[in-house]
């Protein structure tokens, strides 16, 4: 009995904490290999409110941007690195695509820089009940490791926000927007928290073979500017910027 009691203890621990884990807006599938095609969903968790809050506002839209790679900020192994993202990847350009979907937002585009590259997507238009998952389609495409490289691993940082409610900037709150963001870029969209556990992240592990100098490889990580967050972040429909008012 007491075995059978501790073994459902444990169980229900754990659904607690998968169940809170999967409540943040993440990627379906966060860790990929290079030289893969893959199909690939936002999903996003629950509406805006109160953390720990049962009373939930329904998501209308979300706005998703990966980090650029012209001014982004590098590390290495943990330590600041200024040299280029191609360093590592040499083709980190249109790496998404976003899917055509209406399952959850009636309307959807993507975001692209000067050049015309797709640096993320938004999608929105109707409400998501707030008891189910929502899931944004997209695809990332094959990513290729600089040969030479010593790069393992590179783990990019992706910031999304779930919009409940459409406002300026000076209307943000729980109530309003889901911050899934980084805490300390210095951008209005940053999430408030001490801790830096916002954004989605979504990894490429290598399995081509690194030069013999790398020993077990250099782990990468790559988060967006604040440069590109302000720029990016806002939803542009039909020309006019809908979101923030």
């Amino acid at each position: 009995m007491y075995k059978q009691l501790a073994t459902f203890t444990l169980t229900a621990v754990s659904l607690v904490f998968a169940s809170a884990a999967f409540s943040h807006t993440r990627l379906e599938t966060p860790s990929i290999t290079d030289g893969v095609r893959v199909t690939n969903n936002v999903v996003i968790g629950h509406g805006c409110g109160a953390e720990g809050s049962t009373v939930r506002n329904p998501v209308i839209g979300t706005s998703v941007v990966f980090p650029d790679g012209v001014d982004s900020t590098i590390t290495v192994d943990g330590q600041p690195y200024t040299g280029n993202l191609s360093d590592f990847i040499d083709n980190w350009v249109n790496i998404p695509k976003q899917n055509y979907s209406r399952a959850v937002f009636d309307l959807q585009d993507v975001k692209t820089d000067s050049q015309g590259n797709v640096i993320g997507f938004w999608a929105g238009g109707n409400p998501l009940p707030t008891s189910m998952n929502g899931y944004v389609p997209f695809r990332i495409n094959a990513v290729t490791f600089t040969e030479g490289s010593c790069a393992s691993s590179v783990e990019f940082f992706i910031s999304i926000v779930d919009i409940c409610e459409i406002t300026p900037i000076s209307g943000f709150s729980e109530s309003t927007v889901g911050l899934w963001t980084h805490n300390s870029l210095g951008t209005p969209y940053d999430r408030q928290g001490t801790e830096d556990d916002g954004p989605a992240s979504l990894t490429v592990t290598r399995t081509s073979t690194l030069p013999a100098s790398c020993g077990a490889g250099q782990v990468v990580k790559v988060k967006p500017s604040a440069a590109q967050i302000n720029r990016d972040m806002p939803i542009i429909y039909n020309g006019q910027q809908v979101w923030p008012q």
